[in-house]
């Protein structure tokens, strides 16, 4: 199979609201198994935050758009968390939300963005993965065989128990 024509690009402030409908999307099909509801005003959770960040130069969170051949096809997150290790407390990048649109599926679009982040670094990074998203634990599983990880470690117990969290390509101590 041929590797997916995609490309990683970091989010703009001008991309704000696409960012965030991004994120509606994401939320809506997460709610099947987080059980979360809506507001008054009929959305989900907010990227308020993130997005008032956007633009700024120290961030220590990043939002990239993942586009097939030109077309938006999902988003990713990607930040520094603080993770316990052993007696020691460090910082690490962080493989947060992923998230492609459903006419995208299935071609290996996810994969490919692993590869130009966490496969193309030569830091370890912390994968999140939500305890109760079955979807995305199975990807992750399929992903840590298949994929040339140096290292795949879980944190157990993890710093959140909504989460199970994983190291990769890390050479220091076990969690």
């Amino acid at each position: 199979m041929t590797p997916p024509s995609n490309t990683l690009t970091r989010v703009t402030p001008a991309d704000a609201t696409l960012l965030d409908n991004l994120w509606q999307f994401y939320e809506l099909e997460s709610s099947f198994w987080s059980g979360e509801d809506i507001d008054a005003n009929g959305r989900f959770s907010s990227l308020s935050g993130f997005l008032g960040r956007l633009g700024d130069p120290d961030a220590f969170d990043w939002a990239y758009l993942i586009r097939q051949q030109g077309e938006v096809a999902g988003l990713l997150l990607v930040g520094h968390q603080n993770l316990r290790d052993g007696t020691i407390q460090r910082t690490i990048l962080e493989f947060g939300d992923l998230y492609v649109l459903p006419k995208y599926r299935h071609q290996g679009i996810a994969t490919e963005v692993i590869r130009q982040t966490i496969l193309a670094s030569d830091h370890p990074w912390l994968v999140c993965v939500f305890r109760d998203d079955q979807r995305a634990l199975d990807f992750w599983h399929r992903a840590f065989q298949r994929l040339p990880f140096s290292t795949v470690r879980q944190v157990v117990p993890p710093d959140v128990p909504e989460f199970i969290e994983f190291v990769v390509n890390d050479v220091a101590q076990p969690v």
